[in-house]
């Protein structure tokens, strides 16, 4: 203790002895309990630390961004012991190392923008060469949770040259590198860089994970000898059992890929994995092994067996139960059985995790598969009910009568197995669906009463014309008031009268034809088309349904045998159908990819002589249309005024107006030239030019998308929010969104058309556009901005192309940025207006 004493008292009187101390304070009481509070800290993460074993595992167990929340009070706590060295002792040779610290607590809080501010701090704060190739290490590390791949490679080109002589940094430095390469798919350089990494590395958990990314590496690169050794390694090592599970796996992998018997030792080793309990929560993906290697071997039928074995023993695991279900739907694409591949791909969507590979292809799939389905349903259903409508009423009634006795019996049965399931679930509760989600719903050339799936069409057919009615008769004809109120709905929509003439007469037709049914008849009479105009529209979707049919044939499975069939039947059964042009044009298009160029020409001289004046002409004889020159002259002239618009040229912009006024009056793009001159009034004479402007705009396109736009922004630009008026949004800062809302009636359409629009323009950045429901609106947000400045540039951007949102099918849309905070009070509270007004108060 004297000592101690002494020499701090010595301190007072000789700086060498007082910067030694301070040093000394700063090393052994304030950052070495900093460190230690990091390094426990760290601990707990690895243990948490949850792959996903259907991809390369990262070599670092740095956990999600769950994790990091949940790290966030030990990294504070860090963060204030690292400060202390700073405040305290800030001459002390540690104060680097403590700022590098608190650069690492900010990396592991999942605050990756001010862990790099850190790191490049510190890079360029201090001269210590070895805190500095660190910062720039750990500086890598950031860009590669960053997603900014291209950034971390840049400072790896730079760090690879430096000549420390520290083993750990080169170590970490390789490993880092080759986590990089990994994740860039450079899988040659990666197992180059982890090798070099694995030569001195020590800490046992960086060396069994290692090694797996290895194993999964040689297998990928079709190095199975290899690919056997790292998994053997791991084996070796003492890692959690999920890991020696899946180098098992691996193992067994990389030995059924080697060849020769390689197969069969895999497949006995498989089995005798399952006879091991301690793998019973790893079934699924042991059956899902087994059943590849049958399907390898050409053993359709075992293999389909141990795929469904492996969903029926999948309990927790999403990602293994997409892989089987998408395995079997992929199978059954492949083999043209699209019935049963839809069916899989049903239940694939249900499951199938928000970052599972390659999620919106198998969902592009899934719909298309999903519409093709439902046209052959429609075709089935409205051919047994036209077959229905044909029959004798005696009959009918007894058919309808033996339908009646076999639901009541299969109800009564349905009882019965539910109460055998629910005792059955009490003993074993195991999950036992193996089968896809829609084959509980079967459909296909059956009565049209158990085509479950049909008759819920049908239902929300009923619902989505009508609405939600009692279960009454006569129904429309309640009392006096509500039929005048039909009738005048159907007044104003004379689209759907020209289309459904006569619907009051022929409802009382109908109610006139089943007046004697009894109510728990009349459900089975309800779709069956007994009057003129039923029937006309049954045909209709038949016909829409063969047409639809033939073109996803073509243009999405290029099944153009299958198209033909389709477009043929069409027009044998309805020879003057509106779709004939079409249907002739698909036909010459098939007839073309089948090489039968003779049959090609005689249906394009069909539609030449029969349907001159149509596109599919146009397309198919290369018929030039004067007025589609004079369009692409002007939208020409149009791209020019937009460029000169882009560049600020404002003059050059008001010039070329004039010229497509005078030069292509009435062209088809009018709307959107006076639309982009008045951004332009805006852009040069200020407010109330714009305004003024805008109305003109109001008046001129009143109807359309310019007038309601233009009617928007005015109502904007004269609405006045003082600051004083109360809001529930927050004017804090952080990470943007951009939302745009609207009306649709193809969501999907809209999602692709602003994702399509988003890598044109801003192919630099990867900005995912998500949807969902808002209220009777569907809204869309891209959320990959990491500043207010760019999302308020691709704001601007969107005023001035807003004109595409309508062309993509939304209409009334409405577009603003908004921080995250005030993302998720807009969903809850779905107050939008409110949020406009804030939005252009406090950013425009």
């Amino acid at each position: 203790m004297s000592i101690v004493s002494n020499a701090h008292g010595q301190s007072k009187k000789d700086p060498w002895v007082k910067k030694n101390w301070n040093n000394m304070i700063a090393r052994f009481n304030i950052y070495f309990n900093a460190d230690q509070k990091m390094q426990s800290a760290l601990a707990d993460l690895a243990l948490k630390q949850k792959d996903d074993f259907s991809d390369f595992i990262s070599i670092y167990p740095y956990g999600s961004q769950e994790d990091a929340k949940a790290l966030r009070p030990a990294m504070e706590e860090v963060m204030k012991k690292a400060s202390k060295v700073i405040q305290n002792k800030p001459r002390s040779k540690w104060a680097d190392d403590a700022y590098f610290l608190i650069g690492k607590t900010q990396f592991f809080s999942g605050d990756y923008f001010s862990s790099i501010e850190t790191f490049q701090f510190v890079n360029t704060s201090y001269t210590d060469e070895y805190i500095k190739a660190l910062s720039q290490l750990w500086l890598m590390k950031s860009y590669i949770q960053q997603g900014k791949y291209d950034d971390a490679e840049a400072i790896y080109s730079v760090l690879k040259d430096n000549t420390s002589s520290n083993k750990d940094f080169k170590t970490n430095l390789y490993l880092s590198a080759g986590d990089l390469f990994v994740k860039q798919n450079k899988k040659s350089e990666a197992i180059n860089l982890l090798n070099a990494g694995l030569a001195r590395l020590k800490n046992k958990t960086l060396i069994y994970r290692t090694n797996f990314v290895l194993g999964q590496l040689y297998l990928e690169t079709k190095n199975y000898k290899k690919a056997s050794e790292s998994f053997l390694k791991v084996l070796r090592t003492n890692a959690p059992y999920e890991y020696v599970f899946q180098a098992n796996l691996g193992l067994a992998r990389s030995t059924a890929e080697a060849g020769g018997q390689g197969s069969q030792k895999t497949k006995k080793y498989l089995k005798r994995m399952l006879d091991d309990e301690k793998n019973i929560d790893y079934y699924d993906q042991i059956y899902y092994e087994l059943a590849k290697l049958e399907f390898g071997g050409n053993n359709t039928d075992q293999g389909l067996e141990y795929m469904l074995l492996s969903s029926s023993t999948s309990k927790n695991n999403n990602t293994q139960h997409t892989k089987t279900y998408l395995y079997l739907a992929d199978y059954f694409f492949s083999i043209r059985n699209y019935k049963k591949a839809q069916a899989y791909f049903d239940s694939t969507v249900s499951i199938i995790p928000e970052k599972y590979p390659n999620i919106e292809k198998i969902k592009t799939k899934h719909t298309v598969l999903s519409k093709l389905i439902e046209n052959i349903e429609t075709i089935s259903t409205q051919d047994s009910l036209i077959a229905l409508s044909k029959l004798d009423r005696a009959e009918l009634d007894k058919r309808v009568n033996q339908m009646l006795a076999e639901e009541q019996e299969l109800e009564r049965k349905a009882k019965e197995d539910a109460q055998l399931k629910a005792e059955l679930a009490k003993l074993n509760s195991r999950n036992t669906g193996g089968m896809p989600i829609q084959d509980l719903n079967q459909s296909g050339n059956i009565w049209y009463f158990y085509n479950m799936s049909a008759v819920g069409r049908g239902s929300s057919d009923f619902i989505r014309t009508w609405g939600n009615r009692n279960h009454s008769d006569f129904w429309r004809f309640i009392n006096k008031g509500s039929m005048g109120n039909e009738l005048k709905d159907k007044e104003e929509q004379k689209k759907d009268d020209e289309e459904q003439p006569n619907l009051l007469a022929e409802d009382e037709e109908q109610n006139e034809i089943l007046k004697d049914v009894s109510l728990d008849k009349k459900k089975f009479y309800a779709n069956i088309p007994f009057t003129a105009t039923s029937l006309l529209l049954a045909n209709k979707q038949i016909a829409e349904a063969y047409m639809s049919n033939g073109k996803i044939y073509f243009d999405e499975l290029k099944e153009y045998n299958e198209s033909k069939i389709n477009l043929k039947t069409l027009l044998k059964l309805y020879p003057s159908t509106i779709h004939e042009p079409e249907a002739l044009y698909y036909l010459s298009k098939n007839e073309s990819e089948l090489g039968d160029t003779i049959e090609a020409e005689r249906y394009a001289r069909i539609i030449a002589d029969r349907f001159p004046e149509t596109p599919y002409n146009n397309v198919l004889n290369a018929v030039a249309i004067e007025e589609d020159n004079a369009d692409a002259d002007a939208i020409r002239k149009y791209e020019e005024m937009y460029e000169s618009f882009k560049s600020e040229n404002f003059n050059a912009t008001v010039r070329i107006k004039k010229e497509i006024d005078t030069d292509y009056p009435g062209s088809s793009i009018q709307g959107k030239v006076d639309y982009l001159y008045a951004l332009t009034i805006g852009k040069t004479k200020g407010k109330q030019a714009y305004i003024e402007e805008l109305k003109v705009l109001q008046d001129a396109y009143a109807g359309n998308e310019i007038g309601d736009i233009a009617a928007y922004t005015i109502r904007l630009l004269t609405t006045e929010v003082s600051s004083t008026i109360p809001t529930i949004f927050s004017a804090e800062e952080g990470v943007f969104y951009y939302v745009i809302t609207g009306s649709t009636e193809n969501p999907s359409k809209v999602q692709v058309q602003l994702t399509e629009y988003n890598e044109r323009f801003f192919s630099g950045r990867k900005m995912i556009v998500n949807s969902m429901i808002f209220g009777e609106k569907q809204l869309y947000y891209i959320k990959q901005f990491e500043s207010q400045k760019l999302a308020l540039d691709y704001h601007q951007e969107m005023e001035r192309n807003i004109v595409f949102l309508r062309d993509a099918g939304l209409s009334g849309a409405k577009i603003y940025a908004l921080t995250e905070s005030n993302f998720k009070t807009l969903v809850k509270s779905t107050k939008e207006d409110e949020y406009i007004l804030f939005f252009n108060q406090k950013y425009k």
